[in-house]
């Protein structure tokens, strides 16, 4: 199954490396995580090949469209390198971006949650419901 494995890293290498599409390469994504080979297609990366994943994450982890498969995807990632934070700049910086792209994301849905509620009051004690 390691060949199978190398076989599915290189087809996510190379969606990423063409720059297809996000649609494209998250299907990918979904297809490794329905194969369950997802966790096995990310270890082993080295500065190189973590890069575009990462660069991939931190473009579009916060798109409604794609932020399930994307969050889980940067979990297995934090899971597998946290170890490595500090030996390469390239990937801290990669790390960094997409912690602060999470951050926002759950400032504005916070937000968001605290606007839609005060529109449920409002709408309610003017009988608008």
């Amino acid at each position: 199954s390691s060949g199978i494995n190398a076989e599915y890293g290189e087809a996510l290498d190379c969606v990423l490396q063409t720059r297809q599409n996000a649609e494209v390469v998250v299907s990918v994504l979904q297809e490794l995580f329905r194969r369950d080979a997802m966790r096995s297609v990310l270890s082993g990366r080295n500065e190189e090949t973590l890069r575009p994943i990462l660069s991939f994450l931190v473009k579009h982890v916060t798109d409604p469209k794609h932020c399930t498969v994307l969050v889980d995807v940067t979990h297995i990632l934090a899971d597998l390198y946290s170890s490595i934070l500090g030996m390469s700049p390239a990937i801290d910086a990669l790390f960094e971006r997409l912690r602060k792209r999470l951050q926002w994301e759950i400032r504005v849905q916070e937000q968001y949650m605290k606007l839609q509620g005060a529109m449920e009051c409002i709408f309610t004690a003017s009988g608008l419901e």
